[in-house]
């Protein structure tokens, strides 16, 4: 519930006007009654309040800004709670943000754009010096005074929980542009990365627009990951190479090739680079990622990235091979596109899949380029186990078609003996071996033909985390998609029920429509279906873009007439809300 103004906190601070929101906290313009100044006060929403670990990140927060003074810095005077509101209250800084005002006057004079991230990187000296690394340094963040000064605002919010403008995703809406391709594919951060975020602060100053635009978060951070940003002089001719050279050093992929501090930057601006220096930095511009987020998903894809592009919803069927083979072709949203078109042959049946462009930016420096990646029934060694039903569409579980060799077993025992409907059942059902096995789109898509089916969205499963509705939702994240998160997080399983009829089928089918993230290793994921373990290993969701993965359950009795409960979980250990390893559910459906 959002207070009604006016409204007075702690018997001193008197809100008058609400000046930002988000899905966590807002922030209001305020008077401190003691000092007779005016101040903005955030405050956490009333039910987030009672949740012990969201609150002690928004005091983290308090204070980690608290530990900080600079004239290029917001400052924090106090931090309390009132009753169940928890709040902050912050320097009030009457003037606009770096977004909007680039919005109104870009491209801005290089005198301008100088001074302006000079003060920025003032500002992030300090906050490094302090041990803090920001981790959300964009224009929206830097706000402008009547004089005309810069102020850093909303840092020291590890792992970005809990900023104003913020979804329930904890990313803040505009933070995927700003991002580094250690960020974006769940690395460790360093100070390097504001360092990155402040070169396309600066680039943005210069040119009017982001290295990477594009409404699709998990887009533009792919192209941050994988694509060289334009030369910065082909958007404004205006800018000195001197300058330009700044700007792409700080951009360069790897966290070593930038400035190693805030300070060497700001002294950049002030100085012309050596010939040789100058063909080094353009070098590390354009080079491919080294980083291993960026190895995984260029090794996935096998193709040249893609611009964001507007939103969309893939019509079924789906046109990718899923589960042992992901293919990251983006049909969120689908892409029409006149470039490769790639036939994929899988057990005699064809695919039809999309290729690729990129209208934006150059294309991504891969070494090779396949036209066609070729799948046999076997499942390419990218998931686990390799574990797929032999190529019959009508798959029974008659003695004839023995299964191709069992999935590795990383079972949680369930001792329950393996009811099936024959007399003698498969060797391959032992109790606490997995039930499902991963299967091509060739495959499973047969099997599904006539099935009855259960449709499940990514906000039924308990425990995930949704995204905000409305003006809060991120980008072009799927309507009902969800998140689940590593271990350290509160949101690592999701738990949905279901009620079904009596089931008529051999085999069940499930699939999975969503995405996983950008780092090297893929999130490793468990389902289980009744108590049953269906499956566990890495999942085979592509990165980085919408796509499918199928299982084919082999024991249908494992279904129940009646309620059904189906959990899935990210059985990382590592990881919190925002960071990878994550998986993004948009859709799962049972065929029965």
């Amino acid at each position: 519930m959002s207070l009604t103004l006016p409204h007075t906190l702690a018997g001193r601070y008197r809100l008058t006007a609400r000046i930002g929101e988000g899905s966590f906290a807002e922030t209001f313009l305020a008077t401190d009654t003691s000092l007779g100044r005016q101040v903005a006060v955030k405050v956490l929403r009333e039910q987030y309040a009672s949740d012990v670990r969201v609150a002690a990140r928004f005091e983290r927060e308090a204070r980690a800004a608290a530990s900080v003074t600079h004239p290029n810095v917001v400052d924090v005077y106090d931090y309390g709670r009132d009753g169940n509101t928890l709040y902050i209250v912050m320097e009030w800084v009457d003037g606009t943000d770096l977004k909007d005002y680039i919005r109104r006057r870009a491209p801005l004079p290089v005198p301008e754009a100088t001074r302006l991230i000079r003060e920025i990187l003032q500002g992030l000296g300090a906050i490094h010096r302090a041990g803090i690394i920001h981790r959300d340094v964009k224009s929206q963040n830097v706000l402008i005074a009547q004089s005309g000064t810069a102020k850093l605002t909303d840092f020291g919010i590890a792992r970005g929980a809990l900023d104003t403008g913020l979804t329930d995703t904890g990313m803040a809406l505009g933070t995927a542009a700003y991002m580094a391709p250690e960020q974006a594919s769940g690395q460790q951060l360093t100070p390097a990365a504001d360092i990155y975020a402040a070169g396309v602060i600066l680039f943005e100053m210069l040119t009017g627009r982001l290295p990477f635009p594009g409404d699709n978060p998990v887009q533009v951070m792919f192209q941050h990951v994988n694509d060289p940003p334009p030369r910065p002089s082909t958007l404004n001719p205006d800018i000195p190479p001197g300058l330009e050279l700044v700007v792409l050093r700080a951009l360069a992929k790897d966290p070593r090739d930038r400035f190693q501090s805030a300070a060497e930057m700001e002294a950049a601006l002030e100085r012309t680079p050596s010939a040789d220096e100058a063909t080094r930095i353009l070098a590390a511009a354009t080079a491919p990622v080294s980083g291993a987020g960026a190895t995984r998903a260029m090794q996935h894809t096998g193709r040249t990235a893609r611009a964001a592009q507007p939103p969309g919803s893939p019509p079924p069927p789906r046109r990718r091979t899923a589960a042992a083979v992901p293919d990251p072709t983006p049909t969120w949203p689908l892409v029409l596109l006149a470039g490769i078109l790639i036939l994929l042959g899988i057990g005699g049946i064809a695919l039809l899949a999309m290729g690729d462009g990129n209208g934006d930016t150059a294309t991504t420096p891969t070494a090779e380029l396949p036209a066609v990646t070729t799948a046999t029934p076997e499942p390419t060694p990218t998931v686990e186990p390799t574990p797929t039903v032999e190529p019959t569409p009508t798959a029974t579980p008659t003695p004839e078609p023995t299964p191709t060799p069992t999935p590795e077993p990383t079972p949680t025992p369930t001792p329950e003996p393996t009811p099936t409907p024959e007399p003698t059942p498969e060797p391959t059902q032992d109790p606490g071996t997995p039930i499902g096995s991963p299967a091509p789109e060739a495959l499973a898509r047969p099997l599904t033909v006539g099935a009855r089916n259960v449709e499940l969205r990514g906000e039924d499963f308990k425990g995930a985390l949704v995204p905000g509705e409305g003006s809060n939702r991120q980008g072009n994240i799927p309507d009902k998609a969800a998140f689940l998160f590593g271990g350290q997080s509160d949101y690592h399983t999701g738990t949905a029920t279901f009620e079904t009829r009596e089931s008529n089928r051999p085999v069940l089918v499930l699939q999975i429509t969503g995405t996983d993230d950008l780092a090297q290793r893929k999130a490793p994921i468990r389902i289980t279906l009744n108590g049953q373990l269906v499956w566990e290993g890495d999942n085979p969701l592509p990165n980085g873009e919408s796509g499918d993965a199928y299982w084919v359950i082999q024991d249908r009795s494992v279904l129940r007439d009646g309620e059904n409960r189906l959990v899935i979980a990210n059985t990382s250990p590592n990881g919190d809300a925002p960071q990878a390893p994550w998986i993004l559910l948009e859709r799962v459906t049972l065929f029965y």
